[in-house]
């Protein structure tokens, strides 16, 4: 089947599906560099023209903080007079949103109006990095784990007590929220595989299946925002703010990841002889997530508030390390072994964004594939306690000078990307400096302020 019969047997499904659904509304929706969803919604009658001609998007909003500001560097904003990006649907991502009536939403990608791709787009450098594996004849299997909080919407308390995990009672504190929002992903095609109270205050746990190749993280996406508002409709707001609380537990998303070969279907991270059962591919891969997990720590915790989350005897890693089924390091080889090897990147905090978990782990992973760095031994005991190992940045300002210096990471990503995470990172924290004259020093770790709140709480 040619592109064009592709492509037209993809606009006769939507259009059957928009028939069937009485769908007046479609969404089209991309993901900014925090992983918050930006979009215009379309009504039906202008939908096909937009499929067909794209939708102009203020091309900066990739290089916006949270908030909405315009920070200067991006290459974005001012250097381009802050031009539109001419957006193009992704025809397989149309999706009925169960939780919306009468409206789907579709993913687009930006590029700019001569037609070039627009690099600074999470998910367009996360299509790179896919291909650039399957140009080696990998497929990549990703899994993601979602740890967030549910608030009462008005007043931003947890909607119950303690540190409950799995406490069935607290599974269920709500069970027609719990059961609504599971109920309405599955019609999504958001496939959930376990859901749980999670060790703190309202805090909640969802894991999905795996899936293969860029659909893992669209589909990631699509929970995150969907769950939002589900919450919303009930009452709530459910938070992937890192560390709403300073005395309860940090969340964290887990990030799953293992090679397939194409051809063979197999995992071709497992060798049951090999040391640790790892293929000789799989310890190159490996070494590359630790190599390059300091500067990745931009990406696994991109907001000031996540470096509250990195604490000794929490849960939450603190160094650069590997174990096998070790919750204390940061990448964990899981114990389910054969065709089921892969390991768990343990780093990413509650507010990192979907697409960038991927693209981290799967460049810091290539580049390792590439120059075989050296492979520090498994940590067999408590990592907490060790004074010989690498730990990670503590403040958002020593993550941007890691990623500023680790170059052989900027060659496996883009330049246009690195200079806009650069610019808008360094803006992040002089917004921060200028609200706390205390900024960076114990006191200001060791408390949340409700700046904080107003900054991250609701759109993360």
């Amino acid at each position: 089947m040619t592109m064009f019969q592709q492509r037209s047997s993809s606009l006769d499904s939507i259009k059957q599906t928009i028939r069937e659904h009485d769908i007046h509304f479609v969404r089209f929706e991309q993901a900014d560099l925090y992983g918050v969803s930006r979009s215009k919604t379309v009504p039906i009658n202008s939908f096909m023209d937009y499929v067909e001609n794209g939708l102009n998007f203020y091309g900066g909003l990739l290089g916006l903080d949270i908030q909405s500001m315009v920070p200067s560097g991006t290459g974005y904003a001012e250097e381009v007079a802050f031009a539109d990006h001419c957006t193009v649907p992704d025809l397989s991502t149309f999706t009925v949103l169960p939780w919306a009536p009468h409206t789907a939403n579709i993913i687009v990608d930006p590029y700019w109006y001569d037609g070039t791709p627009a690099m600074a787009s999470p998910r367009l450098l996360l299509k790179k990095l896919l291909q650039a594996y399957d140009d080696l004849g990998f497929i990549c299997r990703l899994g993601y784990e979602f740890e967030f909080y549910v608030l009462h919407k008005d007043t931003r308390q947890p909607v119950y007590g303690g540190q409950p995990i799995f406490v069935t009672l607290k599974n269920n504190f709500d069970m027609d929220f719990t059961y609504d929002l599971m109920r309405k992903m599955e019609q999504a095609g958001v496939r959930i595989i376990t859901q749980n109270s999670e060790h703190g205050p309202g805090q909640q746990e969802l894991n999905l299946y795996y899936k293969d190749g860029l659909p893992a993280a669209d589909t990631a996406m699509l929970f995150k925002m969907g769950a939002k508002e589900i919450a919303l409709q009930h009452g709530y707001m459910a938070t992937w703010m890192t560390k709403p609380f300073i005395d309860s537990s940090g969340s964290g998303s887990h990030f799953h990841v293992s090679l397939i070969d194409k051809q063979t279907g197999k995992n071709v991270f497992d060798d049951p002889d090999g040391a640790c059962g790892l293929t000789d591919l799989a310890r190159r891969f490996l070494a590359g997530l630790l190599k390059h997990a300091r500067a990745n720590t931009v990406f696994t915790a991109p907001t000031i508030n996540c470096y509250k989350r990195y604490r000794v005897n929490s849960f939450a890693p603190h160094s650069a390390t590997w174990g096998m089924e070790n919750r204390t390091v940061g990448i964990r080889l899981k114990g389910c072994r054969g065709q089921s090897t892969h390991f768990e990147n343990r780093l990413a905090c509650g507010g990192s964004n979907p697409y960038l978990m991927a693209v981290s782990t799967l460049a810091a992973g290539l580049e390792g594939l590439r120059s075989n760095p050296p492979l520090p031994d498994p940590i067999m005991d408590i990592a907490y306690t060790r004074n010989d190992v690498p730990v990670l940045p503590h403040s958002l300002e020593e993550a941007i000078r890691e990623f500023e210096q680790d170059t052989s990471l900027h060659e496996v990503l883009d330049p246009e990307f690195v200079k806009l995470v650069l610019a808008v990172k360094k803006f992040e924290v002089q917004t921060a400096k200028a609200q706390f004259a205390d900024y960076g020093t114990p006191a200001f770790n060791n408390r949340v302020d409700p700046w904080e709140w107003d900054y991250y709480m609701e759109l993360l």
